[in-house]
C-alpha cells in the first residue's frame, strides 16, 4: 500500500484535511478530515515506499494504550477507507 501521489495533509481552521495536488487528483466533491489517530497514520506512512497493516498496527500500539486486536481492526477500516477514498492505492 502507498499514499497516493500528489496527497497531502493540512490543518484547515484547527481540523486535519487531506489535500489534493494536481489535475489529476481535483475532485472538488468531497473533503476528506482525518481523526488525530489518522493524522498520525498519515504523517508516519506518508513517506514510506509502501506500508501495510502491520506498519499502521505498529504506528498505533507505539502511540496509543491499545492492544494489537483493536489497533489492527482500526488499520483495516482505515486503510480500507483511504483504497475507497482513493488516497491510497496499492
Amino acid at each position: 500500500m502507498k499514499i497516493k501521489k500528489g496527497i497531502e495533509l493540512r490543518n484547515v481552521c484547527g481540523e486535519n484535511v487531506l489535500i489534493a495536488q494536481g489535475i489529476e487528483n481535483l475532485d472538488m466533491s468531497h473533503l476528506i478530515v482525518l481523526n488525530e489517530s489518522a493524522a498520525l497514520v498519515f504523517r508516519a506512512v506518508s513517506g514510506m515506499d509502501a506500508f501495510t497493516a502491520d506498519d499502521v498496527v505498529r504506528i498505533l500500539t507505539d502511540e496509543y494504550d491499545v492492544t494489537p486486536e483493536s489497533a489492527r481492526a482500526d488499520a483495516v477500516r482505515l486503510i480500507d477507507e483511504w483504497q475507497r477514498q482513493q488516497v491510497a492505492d496499492e
